[in-house]
């Protein structure tokens, strides 16, 4: 699948994040360590989104960050999904947030 659709899956927030938007993601993948943030807004980010994925029916693995894939997980962002569908446009987002403000 991934060989023939790359724009199928995504690794980072920001991604995650506007592919949860159009209700695109299938499977996601997400660490526990975003759970156990110091940053109230961030940990009540990433529920909110394994909610979201599972009300329209996409299924969420949580991995541990004490595993050796939570860990290979946590160096890609921490979170990352499988889409339903190919969103291309995904490409075009930086991982990095900072530039996301520069107007």
């Amino acid at each position: 699948m991934l060989n023939n659709e790359p724009a199928r899956a995504f690794y980072g927030p920001q991604q995650c994040l506007a592919a949860n938007e159009n209700e695109a993601i299938d499977v996601l993948l997400v660490t526990d360590s975003l759970f156990r943030s110091n940053d109230i807004a961030e940990r009540q980010k990433y529920v909110q989104l394994v909610e979201d994925v599972r009300s329209y029916g996409g299924t969420v693995h949580i991995f541990s960050s004490l595993h050796v894939s939570g860990e290979k997980l946590g160096l890609l962002s921490g979170v990352a999904a499988l889409l339903r569908f190919p969103m291309p446009e995904l490409e075009d987002l930086t991982v990095d947030s900072d530039d996301s403000d520069s107007d």
